[in-house]
């Protein structure tokens, strides 16, 4: 039989970062269940500190948090931890801010969601990236 800690680490730990607590409850009970371990950052500072002191398989950043602007905060997480897919919501995707949020790295990018359909589609957006880092062993 699995100890706890053990079946704790095959969960894949995901930081939800947002302040907006309707984003925040429809991506957790999303990804809640087995397979998913959630934490949830509310400022860009936050997410710094999480990223840089807890285990994190992935991220998924809202652009439009308090503090710094989350776009802003990109550069210093690639730098952290270059290989952390990170899954950009925003409800603003000018091609200014698609070209800086690909430039600095991101994974996947989506507008916040409003249907459970959107929630959804992030959901298996995110179920992809970690196969496809676990297939490529960039993910622990």
């Amino acid at each position: 039989m699995p100890t706890e800690r053990a079946t704790q680490r095959k969960q894949k730990m995901v930081l939800i970062a947002s302040n907006d607590p309707e984003i925040r409850t429809a991506l957790s009970e999303r990804f809640r269940g087995e397979t998913f371990n959630i934490r949830f950052a509310l400022h860009s500072l936050d997410v710094l500190a999480q990223v840089i002191e807890r285990e994190t398989d992935i991220l998924v950043l809202d652009l439009d948090m308090h503090g710094h602007v989350g776009i802003d905060v990109l550069p210093v997480i690639r730098k952290i931890r270059p290989r952390l897919p990170i899954v950009v919501i925003s409800d603003d995707f000018t091609n200014r801010i698609r070209k800086i949020a690909a430039e600095q790295g991101m994974t996947y990018q989506a507008f916040k969601p409003k249907t459970r359909a959107e929630v959804g589609a992030i959901f298996t957006a995110a179920e992809r990236i970690l196969e496809k880092c676990a297939c490529l062993h960039l993910v622990n």
